[in-house]
């Protein structure tokens, strides 16, 4: 019986607290639900865009690369001169990207002695508008990395027709 009466003191400690402190505890929770609620509002309508990112690799160099990542989000492999590849879906963010891929060989390039190798850099981020969800990774020889986001499978360094084509400004 002894086990019962302690239960009932504290049963009483609890109503006794409930009843001097119950509206500041509903009042705190309420606050803590609105916050959350205005947060959520803000950050899809105002907020910075987030989200998902497909990664689009296009390389203009002569050897094969064998995967790439951007701020550890792995990307596709792709031959010499070629790309399009996509890998899905990572997310990407902040004002700096890391870029490291690993460059494969040709069975020609091996008989000539060319091993893999491992690159790394790391440029600005560009900014990310709404509704662009493509990063486009351009490999270009002298291991210069371009970036660019776009709301559609064509990357913004490519001619396509019903655009006008133009490169960004900060790349010209």
């Amino acid at each position: 019986m002894d086990f019962f009466r302690r239960l009932e003191k504290i049963d009483g400690a609890v109503n006794r607290g409930y009843a001097r402190w119950g509206k500041w505890l509903g009042a705190g929770l309420l606050l803590f639900i609105l916050g959350w609620g205005g947060w959520v509002v803000w950050a899809s309508i105002w907020g910075p865009p987030t989200g998902p990112v497909t990664l689009i690799i296009h390389s203009e160099i002569d050897r094969p690369i064998l995967g790439f990542s951007v701020n550890g989000v792995a990307g596709p492999n792709a031959f010499a001169h070629g790309g399009g590849k996509t890998t899905c879906c990572g997310s990407i963010s902040g004002k700096t990207a890391e870029v490291v891929w690993t460059l494969d060989i040709t069975h020609e390039q091996y008989l000539k002695g060319m091993r893999l190798e491992t690159r790394r850099i790391v440029i600005p981020l560009p900014e990310r508008k709404w509704g662009e969800n493509d990063l486009h990774v351009h490999f270009l020889p002298g291991d210069k990395v371009l970036l660019g986001w776009s709301d559609n499978a064509w990357s913004p360094y490519e001619k396509h027709p019903g655009k006008d084509n133009k490169l960004p400004a900060a790349d010209i």
